[in-house]
């Protein structure tokens, strides 16, 4: 058995580019403290620390550590009066506010690093001071066999507020989608969970960029996509991707996730859909269907819940504009997703405490009876057995009479399709509801 690694030198597991990320950086800059990022080349560390200051209102500087000479970053020597004095460069903050960024800290030769951790450290550079209103953050790569890099002392690194990232797919494909990347990546990134493993997102972009440079004809020829997409992709993704081919064409004038959030009755989306459906055009109903529900149903539905694009209200409203088996299909989707349980404001304990006449009872109710709701109820469900599946709840709730009751009264009364999987969750996990008293 492998001896557990001493406490100090336990590290936190990584923090996933996104949502997550900035909440922490965001902190960081209240607390003026400097940040050092560890994380594989291309997976979107200084994008995010980009849209971490444009979100604060602040200004950011980027230098590229690894390309610069001493007099770019410490200025070149002058004297005045005897005594030795540096000409800053223009490029350091003088005033205001922002985040300094220093990339590639450990890919820098040591007469670059020197300075730049003093900077970092004390925020100080012989006679500059770093301006009250900004902070330092640089990135770094990991230390292994796949980068030539300079190690940090530890002493010097815990000086700083040191944060292990990694790429997350699902924040990245909703940044892929508003970014408009092409629409083969995005379908393969929604159906392979490990498409950021191999391949950094960085990658996966300018692989974007390469396919939307390419003309109808040029998309036919094989060799040609196998010759060019080598360039940037293994050949097992390079043939996932021509594979996927048909998938890549869309007939949709607008951006689908537009519907989660600005569509209204009124709206020109609206109107759009009322045309499709008017002029009999079902090949763009069920494209919409497909790529909404495979939104919906995975991993970036929980990112846009998070940054509210997605609302109930413009997805109801498009519900009622669906034919019942599309509408069904996006409710099905939408109301098994764990990630976007937040879209509703029934809460578990709401249901196992005091379930009976509560104001839960009565929204459930009210959405039982409303088809257009019905995700709200799955979404409900979908909370509850995430709840009950955590080991640490299990002891109380299978102690506990009134919970046992309560689920006893929900499940008389929610429709057969969402009590069958509260009913195999609870189960699998062996908790045993109490039948109402007649």
């Amino acid at each position: 058995m492998s001896k557990p690694a001493p406490l100090a030198e336990a590290r936190p597991l990584a923090v996933p580019v996104g949502h997550r990320l900035e909440r922490v950086l965001t902190l960081a800059y209240r607390a003026r403290r400097a940040v050092l990022l560890e994380g594989p080349t291309g997976i979107g560390k200084s994008e995010i620390v980009a849209r971490v200051a444009q979100a604060l209102g602040i200004g950011v500087t980027v230098l590229d550590l690894s390309l610069l000479e001493p007099p770019d970053l410490v200025g070149l020597p002058v004297v005045r009066d005897g005594r030795t004095h540096y000409a800053l460069p223009n490029v350091l903050p003088s005033g205001g506010a922002g985040i300094l960024l220093l990339e590639e800290l450990n890919r820098a030769e040591r007469y670059i690093q020197q300075p730049a951790l003093q900077l970092l450290s004390a925020r100080r550079l012989h006679e500059y001071e770093l301006p009250p209103g900004w902070i330092c953050v640089a990135t770094i790569n990991p230390q292994t066999s796949e980068y030539q890099v300079t190690t940090l002392d530890k002493a010097l690194r815990a000086r700083f507020l040191q944060i292990s990232v990694r790429p997350d797919r699902a924040a990245w494909l909703a940044w892929a989608q508003g970014r408009g990347l092409h629409p083969g990546i995005i379908a393969l990134a929604q159906t392979h969970e490990r498409i950021l493993d191999d391949v950094p997102p960085r990658t996966w972009t300018y692989t974007s960029e390469l396919l939307s440079a390419l003309s109808p004809e040029e998309l036919e020829d094989g060799a040609l996509l196998r010759d060019a997409l080598g360039g940037y992709l293994p050949a097992a993704w390079v043939e996932a991707l021509i594979s996927s081919k048909g998938s890549w064409g869309s007939r949709l004038s607008f951006d689908i996730r537009d519907l989660l959030s600005k569509y209204t009755p009124d709206s020109p989306l609206a109107k759009e859909i009322a045309g499709y459906r008017a002029q009999g055009k079902t090949d763009r109903l069920d494209e919409l269907v497909h790529r909404l529900g495979s939104l919906l149903a995975g991993p970036e539905a929980g990112v846009l819940v998070a940054e509210r694009q997605i609302t109930l209200s413009s997805f109801e409203a498009l519900l009622a504009d669906l034919p019942g088996d599309q509408r069904e299909k996006l409710q099905e989707a939408l109301g098994q997703n764990a990630t976007a349980t937040p879209l509703v404001d029934v809460i578990p304990a709401e249901l196992l405490q005091s379930y009976l006449g509560s104001p839960a009872e009565q929204k459930l109710t009210a959405w039982k009876n409303d088809p257009i709701k019905h995700h709200r109820v799955a979404l409900a469900v979908t909370a509850l057995r995430a709840w009950v599946e955590q080991p640490a709840r299990l002891p109380e709730l299978k102690r506990s009479n009134t919970a046992r009751a309560n689920l006893g009264h929900l499940l008389v009364q929610l429709r057969e399709k969402h009590a069958l999987p509260l009913v195999e969750t609870l189960k699998r996990v062996g908790v045993t509801p109490l039948r109402p008293s007649s």
